[in-house]
């Protein structure tokens, strides 16, 4: 009866394939996290104001790998109810820096209370 609760110990043969694989799990888990940790663009929002009834100023930074690479950013614009009441697509150029900040206006429909950088992409 004892037999049956007896852990289970691995053999000579199956320890170097336990570390072979556990090495195998931690190389793919590292790349995996430095892959989506360091996406190829990635845009930020600085700050916001509200100008007027009908306008945004959005202040925002993008990182991106390449600089040479022209980039297409959605900036938005939401009211109250966080319906979008502004939108405009940006064209951000090619520069030597890998980081820039840029400053843009939201023309909306009605007063917003909140803007935001939706996505960047190239």
């Amino acid at each position: 009866m004892s037999d049956r609760y007896i852990p289970h110990q691995p053999n000579r043969s199956q320890k170097p394939l336990i570390a072979i694989g556990f090495v195998a799990l931690l190389i793919v888990t590292v790349l995996g996290a430095y892959r989506f940790s360091n996406p190829p663009i990635r845009a930020s929002l600085i700050a916001f104001s509200i100008t007027s009834d009908t306008e945004v100023n959005v202040k925002y930074s993008v990182n991106r790998r390449d600089p040479n690479q022209i980039l297409i950013c959605t900036l938005v614009a939401k009211d109250m109810d966080k319906t979008i009441v502004g939108q405009i697509e940006i064209q951000v150029p090619a520069t030597t820096a890998k980081s820039i900040e840029m400053t843009s206006q939201v023309p909306t429909r009605v007063r917003a209370v909140t803007a935001g950088v939706v996505r960047c992409t190239g």
